[in-house]
């Protein structure tokens, strides 16, 4: 620990050689309050550049450069000078030092980082996420006894300085960092939760606007604007969803490693922002366990206030915490910590310490609710699958690599759903105790079913924003098999979706697209990337509309966008091959590969699957080595496999054939 500090000592010794020359001094903004009269003018101000930090009634606050104010006090807006040069003002305090903290230069940040790592490698593991617009580092630090494993316990997530200038988002995440590094060995409460958790923590997701002490990015972009659900419509959200370098950094954390909290911290306001905040209708499904642990946060630290974002503060689309809870079901919030978003630093240490307890709450609370892993039950290899949990019919997942999940819960009566594509549905109810820190865990073990669809829309990538307020239906809505249940996918508007698997090129269609209900179409690309580019295969425009990827020149893809013309009610996308009748089964030459019989051996029963679903009887023949047809058998319509009994047959060796297919299937000997 004292070669700790040491190292730390040092680098902050440097920092004051070099340090300063590092941090940008920003454009001037002037800290304002604005009458306004309803939602309308907020949008209003928002588009046209005006940063808001605060929403009450009848008026809200934010920063705004003095051209801008002169052209708003022209518009009509009765506007009050609060403070001139607020950005100069938090310039100068993230240079000042003080004896219980400072704001670290980038590159001091980073150097700490890798002590930090360096010097506690059984608990400390730095990983770089990605690279700025400008090159600079997006760094995690990873805190757990087997840091270097990725272990199947509950995750949880913390991040800061998602807008730069915000810098004491940042430096509560990088003490939470100091702090556990330093308690571990000596605090039974660390100790037990770094040993029985993965705690993940990236104090300056957002590098170029830190450096440059600028709310936006080293592109202009809001990265809080930039995140994939309900994107757009928003001032300087960027060319596209996931634009930007540092939401696709964090994106490509999160859909290979599930968490069970989220939580990004701001400043400008001192509040508890819950999802939703792209839409004022009171929607959340999960709406009492966020507000449960909201609460308890507020409780354990600031008593912050705490609600819907787009009620508590106001309407914005592409919002980190709404693409959380929507892509994978993470309890998820942002806080705003502080009504200066970089106070003097002799305030680090005290907001830090009135969060610290309700941070550590969030990391303890974790390990409460449903738990479990999801295995294949003939192989017991992992799964990746759809949790579903009722009545509130939301969904995580379970970890692509571990096949484990975890869902923070409160005591109670559950019915848990397990989907996965090729697979039947699991269904169990499961009861959280009524016990502090209760959990259940759960071993699930999925069957294989032949009958099932092999390959469906696993999950929502990302999505343009909704503008009809009686749009109140959900991208995941489409997900999985068709059943009647859609997305409104609006005129004009996108929706990107993850297929479990690649769709692989056959002959004919290779997938279908549902629409529950309605007139409206889409048009239909595809992609390997899930970013693009993107080809077009075509038009939905009925009940069921299929599609070759080949005439669009691919083998296999795996994203699949549609663009709504009209109201598309989106119901599914399948990989659904569907044989027409008995001269396209000849034509398509069947082969062995696409029937699975077994046993070769057999005493008594034999079964056969096919591969594929015909809208007609297929008729099998069993020949003896004669030649002699012995036995006749067929799978109906629509269905995929059958169990033969060959009780009457002697033993001897003998053929199976199928129709339309000019040499025996499969070999097979008969013993009694």
């Amino acid at each position: 620990m004292k070669f700790l500090v040491f190292s730390i000592i040092c680098i902050l010794l440097v920092g004051n050689i070099y340090g300063q020359s590092q941090m940008t001094r920003p454009p001037r903004l002037d800290l304002v309050k604005i009458e306004i009269s309803d939602n309308y003018q907020l949008k209003q101000l928002d588009n046209q550049g005006f940063i808001i930090n605060q929403v009450r009634e009848g008026y809200c606050v934010g920063e705004a450069s003095p051209i801008l104010i002169q052209q708003l006090t022209k518009q009509g807006f009765k506007i009050t000078l609060m403070q001139e040069d607020i950005s100069g003002f938090y310039y100068n305090n993230s240079l000042n030092r003080d004896d219980r903290g400072r704001y670290l230069t980038y590159a001091e940040f980073v150097d700490t980082m890798h002590v930090l790592a360096n010097n506690h490698p059984d608990i400390c593991k730095l990983e770089t996420l990605g690279f700025s617009h400008s090159n600079r580092l997006i760094l995690a630090m990873k805190l757990s006894d087997s840091v270097w494993v990725d272990e199947t316990e509950p995750a949880v997530y913390f991040d800061g300085a998602t807008h730069g200038d915000e810098k004491i988002g940042w430096a509560i995440c990088f003490e939470l960092i100091k702090y556990i590094v330093q308690n571990y060995y000596d605090n039974q409460q660390i100790y037990t939760l770094v040993n029985s958790r993965e705690i993940w923590i990236v104090p300056m997701i957002n590098p170029d606007g830190y450096y440059n002490s600028s709310r936006y990015n080293g592109r202009s972009v809001d990265v809080n604007r930039n995140y994939g659900w309900m994107w757009g419509n928003e001032s300087s959200c960027g060319s596209d969803a996931f634009s930007e370098n540092e939401a696709t950094a964090y994106y490509n954390l999160f859909v290979k490693q599930p968490f069970v909290v989220y939580t990004t911290y701001h400043a400008g306001d001192s509040v508890i922002s819950n999802p939703w905040s792209y839409t004022s209708y009171d929607t959340v499904p999960e709406k009492f366990l966020i507000w449960h642990l909201a609460q308890r946060y507020s409780q354990n630290g600031n008593y912050y206030p705490y609600g819907q974002g787009s009620i508590i503060m106001y309407l914005i689309n592409g919002s980190s915490k709404d693409y959380c809870y929507g892509f994978g079901g993470e309890v998820s919030w942002s806080i705003e910590v502080c009504n200066y978003k970089t106070p003097s630093a002799s305030w680090i240490d005290p907001c830090f310490n009135s969060n610290r307890n309700a941070m550590l709450y969030l990391i303890r609370k974790a390990g409460q609710g449903i738990h479990g892993k999801v295995t294949d039950s003939l192989t017991n290899e992992p799964l990746y699958a759809q949790i579903w949990v009722y009545p509130r019919n939301w969904l995580s997942y379970s970890s692509p690599t571990k096949g484990d999940f975890h869902r923070f819960y409160l005591p109670g009566t559950y019915t848990l759903m397990t989907k996965c594509p090729g697979y039947k549905t699991d269904s169990q109810t499961v009861v959280v105790p009524n016990t502090a820190d209760s959990s259940v865990f759960v071993n699930i073990k999925l069957v294989p079913d032949s009958t099932a669809i092999e390959n469906y829309a696993m999950r929502v990538i990302h999505t343009r924003y909704v503008t009809s307020s009686s749009n109140r239906t959900y991208p995941i809505r489409s997900l999985g098999v068709h059943d009647g249940v859609s997305f409104q996918l609006d005129n004009t508007k996108w929706i990107v979706l993850a297929m479990a698997k690649p769709i692989q090129n056959d002959s004919g269609n290779d997938f279908t697209v549902y629409r529950s209900s309605g007139t409206g179409t889409a048009n239909v690309k595809v992609s390997n990337n899930w970013k693009g580019p993107w080809t077009s295969v075509g038009t939905a425009n009925s009940a069921n509309s299929s599609f070759n990827i080949g005439t669009a020149g691919f083998d296999t893809v795996r994203y699949v966008r549609l663009e709504g013309s009209g109201t598309f009610y989106l119901d599914a996308i399948e990989e659904y091959v569907l044989v027409s009748d008995i001269d396209e089964i000849e034509n398509n030459k069947l082969a062995i590969e696409d029937f699975d019989i077994y046993p070769t051996l057999v005493s008594s029963r034999l079964n056969v699957e096919c591969k594929m679903r015909f809208n007609q009887d297929i008729k099998f023949a069993i020949y003896d080595v004669l030649g002699r047809d012995v036995k006749s058998f067929e799978i109906r319509a629509g269905e995929t496999q059958t169990s033969v009994n060959l009780k009457n047959l002697r033993s001897g060796v003998y053929f199976i054939k199928a129709q339309g297919i000019d040499k025996p299937v499969q070999r097979i000997t008969i013993i009694k």
